[in-house]
């Protein structure tokens, strides 16, 4: 049970989280990061999951020995810290963390049936490239999560806006992070080039607050 904080008019019930970090100075990792992947694919088969088309790598990646990973791990170290920072109101904390991580490349008309990652406690994306999206269509290759709420399209309410998606055109350096129950998935992708992305899981163990953290 959870009771309800703070004397406010409004209470946001079960809200979802899904957070947004930004790396502008990203150019250089995004680059070594597209040539590791493509010579991955060139001699790697795809897995074959969520994707429909295109090529999915195997989940070792953050096992695959190039040293520019290290600073995608430490990318996402920091998206992890920000989120359980908001979660549960500091950073103050030590746990045992396991990533895995895979590389996504798709083509046009390539894109990820909606799926949740079982078994883990975060789930995200890290976008290296976008390709030449056709700027005529819109979205083009986005993430499309999911409303968790299974009763929210039971009934319109006039003048107040049900929503069963929720999109996001994300830009290349961007990271998302969301609860890993939340289900979603990427609309297709039209255009010329490819979009290529990393995908991860983080399973949180052994998560103990410091003394007067609390």
């Amino acid at each position: 049970m959870q009771l309800a904080k703070g004397d406010g008019p409004v209470v946001l019930a079960f809200p979802t989280p899904i957070y947004r970090h930004h790396w502008p100075a990203s150019g250089d990792l995004n680059e070594a990061l597209k040539t590791l992947i493509l010579a991955r694919r060139a001699a790697s088969p795809s897995t074959a999951r969520s994707n429909v088309g295109g090529w999915q790598s195997g989940h070792d990646l953050m096992s695959w020995g190039d040293p520019r990973l290290a600073e995608l791990g430490q990318c996402i170290n920091e998206a992890f810290g920000a989120a359980m920072e908001a979660e549960i109101g500091t950073r103050a904390f030590t746990c045992k963390l396991a990533i895995t991580a895979w590389a996504n490349v798709n083509g046009s008309g390539d894109y990820n049936r909606h799926h949740t990652h079982a078994n883990n406690h975060w789930s995200g994306v890290y976008y290296v490239d976008l390709g030449q999206p056709d700027p005529g269509v819109i979205p083009n290759g986005a993430i499309e999560f999911l409303d968790p709420r299974p009763a929210v399209g039971v009934y319109d309410l006039p003048g107040v806006q049900s929503v069963s998606t929720w999109t996001i055109q994300p830009v290349a350096g961007e990271m998302l992070l969301f609860p890993s129950w939340l289900r979603h998935g990427v609309l297709p992708f039209r255009g010329s080039g490819e979009r290529i992305s990393i995908a991860f899981n983080l399973r949180v163990g052994d998560l103990r607050l410091q003394a007067g953290s609390s």
